[in-house]
C-alpha cells in the first residue's frame, strides 16, 4: 500500500456499514432534502430581486436584459443553497476540528502561524472583496488617483493588505480564547485609533478617498467564506481554552473586520506621496515632469497612461486638442479599449469556475493538511466533508455567476434609475422623427455661451422649438427625444432624496435575509445561547440596522451633491456612530457585545456588498465626490452594532425586572 493510499485511508476512512435504499426512496429523500435547503434561499434572493425590479419599474425606467438577469438570479439562488450547505457539511467541521486539535499539538507559535495562513487563505477566497476590486474601472484616475491605483494596477497590494489584516486578527482572536482575554478591551483600543487616523486622512485630498475604501474592506473581508471558518476555528479553540462560556466562540469576526481597515490605511499612507493630487483630466495628464512621473506611477507605464488619456477623450473628459498638448507626437488609436463581455460566455464561465476552485480548494487543503499531518488526526465524517467541499465549490461558482449576471446587473440599473426621482430623463418611447430637415429648418440665436441652434419639432400642443443635437441628424431626418420631468418634481430635490432613502432602506433590509454568513452566525448564536437569542430575532435586528446604515450612507452621497467639492467626510458619520456603539458596549452584557460587534462585519457579505456598491455607483456617478459609492458599506456595518447593543441592554433590564418581581 503506497504512501498516498495510506494517507487517504487515515484521513478519509471508509464507512463499514452503509444502508442501501431503493432508487425511488433515494430520489424522494434527495428531493425533500434539496427542497428544504433551496426554499429559504429562493424566498430571500427572489424577494430582494423583485424589490429591485419593482423599484425600477415604479421609477419609470426600462428593465434591460431581463432574460439574462432572470437566469442570473436563478443561478444565485442555486449557488447560495449549495454554498451554504457546503459550508455546514465541509468547511466549518474542518475549521472546528482544527481549533480543537491543533493548540495542544503545536503550541502558541504553531497556532500563530496556522491562524495567519487560515486568515489569509480565507480572505483570498472572499467573493465580496472581489466586488470591490471590480469597481476600479469606473473610478476616474484624475479625480481620485490613489483610489484608482489600488483598484486597478494595485489590486494585489490591496488584497494582500486585507488578507494580512484578517490573518493578524485571527491570531489575536485565537489568543483571546486560549488565554481567556476579555472581549471588550481590544475593541476600546483598536476602534478609537482607527477612527483617529481616519479623521487625519480625511483632511488630506489624496488620502481622503481611501478612508471610504478602507472601512468598506472591513465589511467586505468578513463574508461567506471568512466568517464560517473563523467562527468554527473560534468554537474549537474556545472549547479547550481557559474560558468556556457557551458564547465564547464569538468575537473573532470583530477583529477580522477592524484590522483590515488599519492595514489598508497603512498601505495608503505608504504609497500616497507617490501619486498626484486629485484634479481635472487636463492637469492629471499634464506633460510637466513631476506630474508626469506620478501619473505614470498610477498608470503603470507611459503606454498605459496614453491609453487612459484616449479613454478620457472618448468619455468627453479630455478634448483632442488637450490630448495633443499633453502627449505631443502621440496619435490616438481610434479604438476604445473596453468591450463588454457577457457573463455567460464560455470565457467568463471558465473564469468563474477557476475562481471558485481557487477560492475553496486551497482553504480546504490547508485545513485537511493541518488535521492529518500536524494534528495527526483523521477527518471526522470524511465522506460528508468531501461532499461539502464539492458543494461549496459548485455553490461559489454559481453564486459569483448569478450575482454578476443577475442581482448586480439589476442593482446597477436600479441605482441609475434612482436619480430620475430628482433629474429629468429622456422619454425614448415618445421619440419624434422630423423629415426633410435642411438649413431652413434650423434657427440660431445668441446664448450665454455663444450661438445656440434650435429646430422646430412636432409636440403634443403643436410645433415647438427644441435645442438641436447634431448627433441625432441622419441625412435629412432628425430624431427628437422629448425630456420627461423628474418623478418628484413637485416635491423638490429634498423630497426626492427622501424617497430614495426610503427605497434603499428597504433594499438593505431585504438583502440581509439572503446573506449566507449571517445565516451561519444566526444558527451559531442560537445554539450558543441555548435558544435565548433566536436566529430570526438576530436577522431582523441586523436587517433594520443595515437598512438604516444604507440610508445614512446614501444620504451622504446625495447631499454631497449640493455641498462644496469636499462633500460630507465619512469620518463625520463614523465617529459619532462608533462613539455611541462604544458607549453602549460599556453597559451591554459581554455576550451581546460580542454578538453585536461580530454582526457588524457579518451583515455585509457577497449579497449586500455588490448591491450597495453597484447601486451607489449607479446613483453616485454624477456626485461631486469621485468616491461617492464607497463608504456606504461602512455605514451599513456600524448601525447593526448599535441596534443589537440596545436590544441586549433592554433584554438585560427586562430580565432584572422579572427576577425582582419573581
Amino acid at each position: 500500500m503506497g504512501f498516498f493510499t495510506k494517507l487517504r485511508e487515515k484521513l478519509f476512512p471508509r464507512r463499514k456499514a452503509v444502508v442501501k435504499l431503493p432508487l425511488r426512496e433515494s430520489l424522494s429523500l434527495i428531493n425533500a432534502y434539496a427542497f428544504a435547503k433551496i426554499r429559504p434561499q429562493f424566498k430571500a434572493v427572489l424577494m430582494v430581486s423583485v424589490f429591485l425590479a419593482a423599484a425600477q419599474l415604479v421609477l419609470g425606467a426600462p428593465l434591460h436584459n431581463a432574460l439574462s438577469i432572470a437566469v442570473g438570479v436563478g443561478a444565485a439562488i442555486l449557488g447560495l443553497s449549495f454554498f451554504l450547505e457546503g459550508l455546514f457539511l465541509g468547511i466549518m467541521p474542518l475549521g472546528e476540528q482544527c481549533g480543537m486539535r491543533l493548540p495542544a499539538k503545536i503550541g502558541v507559535v504553531g497556532v500563530t502561524v496556522f491562524s495567519v495562513i487560515v486568515g489569509i487563505t480565507a480572505t483570498l477566497a472572499e467573493p465580496a472583496v472581489a466586488v470591490l476590486q471590480q469597481q476600479g474601472s469606473v473610478i476616474p484616475a484624475w479625480n481620485a488617483p490613489l483610489l484608482y491605483l489600488l483598484l486597478n494596477r494595485g489590486t494585489s497590494w490591496l488584497v494582500a493588505a486585507i488578507a494580512i489584516g484578517v490573518g493578524l486578527s485571527v491570531v489575536l482572536g485565537v489568543y483571546r480564547f486560549m488565554f481567556g482575554w476579555p472581549f471588550k478591551p481590544p475593541v476600546f483600543i483598536i476602534i478609537p485609533i482607527i477612527l483617529a487616523v481616519s479623521c487625519v486622512f480625511d483632511e488630506n485630498p489624496i488620502l481622503r478617498p481611501l478612508v471610504n475604501l478602507a472601512w468598506d474592506t472591513g465589511g467586505a473581508a468578513t463574508g461567506a467564506v471568512t466568517v464560517p471558518i473563523i467562527l468554527a476555528l473560534g468554537l474549537g479553540v474556545a472549547q479547550i481554552g481557559e474560558t468556556k462560556s457557551n458564547n465564547s466562540g464569538l468575537g473573532l469576526v470583530t477583529l477580522a473586520s477592524a484590522l483590515p481597515v488599519a492595514s489598508v490605511l497603512f498601505l495608503a499612507a505608504m504609497i500616497g506621496p507617490r501619486v498626484p493630487m486629485p484634479s481635472d483630466a487636463v492637469s492629471f495628464f499634464s506633460a510637466e515632469s513631476q506630474q508626469r512621473t506620478k501619473a505614470v506611477y498610477v498608470a503603470g507605464s507611459n503606454g498605459e497612461l496614453v491609453k487612459m488619456a484616449e479613454e478620457a477623450v472618448y468619455s468627453g473628459d479630455l478634448s483632442t486638442d488637450e490630448f495633443a498638448l499633453c502627449f505631443p507626437g502621440e496619435t490616438m488609436s481610434g479604438q476604445q479599449a473596453h468591450h463588454r463581455i457577457s457573463v455567460f460566455a464560455p470565457h467568463s464561465l471558465l473564469y468563474y469556475l477557476r475562481t471558485a476552485l481557487f477560492a475553496v480548494l486551497p482553504l480546504a487543503l490547508v485545513l485537511i493538511v493541518a488535521i492529518g499531518l500536524v494534528a495527526r488526526d483523521r477527518v471526522h465524517n470524511a465522506d460528508i466533508v468531501v461532499l461539502g467541499i464539492v458543494f461549496a465549490a459548485i455553490g461559489m461558482f454559481a453564486l459569483n455567476l448569478g450575482m454578476t449576471g443577475g442581482i448586480t446587473a439589476l442593482s446597477s440599473q436600479t441605482g441609475t434609475s434612482l436619480k430620475y426621482t430628482y433629474t429629468e430623463m429622456l422619454h425614448e418611447k415618445k421619440a419624434v422623427t422630423v423629415s426633410g430637415v435642411g438649413d431652413n429648418s434650423l434657427i440660431t440665436v445668441p446664448g450665454e455661451k455663444g450661438p445656440e441652434t434650435y429646430i422646430w419639432v412636432k409636440g403634443e400642443k403643436g410645433p415647438t422649438l427644441e435645442k438641436f443635437i447634431p448627433q441625432r441628424l441622419s441625412g435629412n431626418q432628425y430624431i427628437h427625444i422629448p425630456i420627461k420631468d423628474a418623478m418628484s418634481s413637485s416635491f423638490g430635490t429634498i423630497g426626492a432624496y427622501l424617497i430614495i432613502l426610503v427605497i434603499v432602506f428597504f433594499l438593505g433590509f431585504l438583502a440581509i435575509f439572503a446573506e449566507p454568513a449571517l445565516a451561519v452566525t444566526a444558527v451559531t448564536v442560537e445554539e450558543m445561547t441555548t435558544g435565548i437569542f433566536k436566529r430570526s430575532k438576530l436577522i431582523m435586528i441586523a436587517a433594520a440596522g443595515v437598512g438604516g446604515g444604507m440610508a445614512i450612507g446614501f444620504a451622504r452621497v446625495l447631499f454631497s451633491n449640493v455641498l462644496p467639492s469636499g462633500g460630507i467626510h465619512l469620518s463625520w458619520i463614523l465617529v459619532p456612530c462608533y462613539g455611541l456603539a462604544l458607549l453602549l458596549t460599556v453597559f451591554a452584557p459581554e455576550d451581546f457585545s460580542s454578538i453585536a460587534w461580530d454582526v457588524a462585519g457579518i451583515a455585509t457579505g457577497p449579497i449586500t456588498v455588490p448591491i450597495i456598491i453597484t447601486t451607489g455607483l449607479g446613483l453616485g456617478r454624477d456626485s461631486l465626490r469621485a468616491d461617492g459609492a464607497f463608504g456606504i458599506v461602512a455605514t451599513a456595518s456600524v448601525l447593526p452594532i448599535i441596534v443589537i447593543l440596545v436590544s441586549g441592554i433592554v433584554d438585560k433590564a427586562k430580565s432584572k425586572r422579572a427576577l425582582k418581581n419573581f
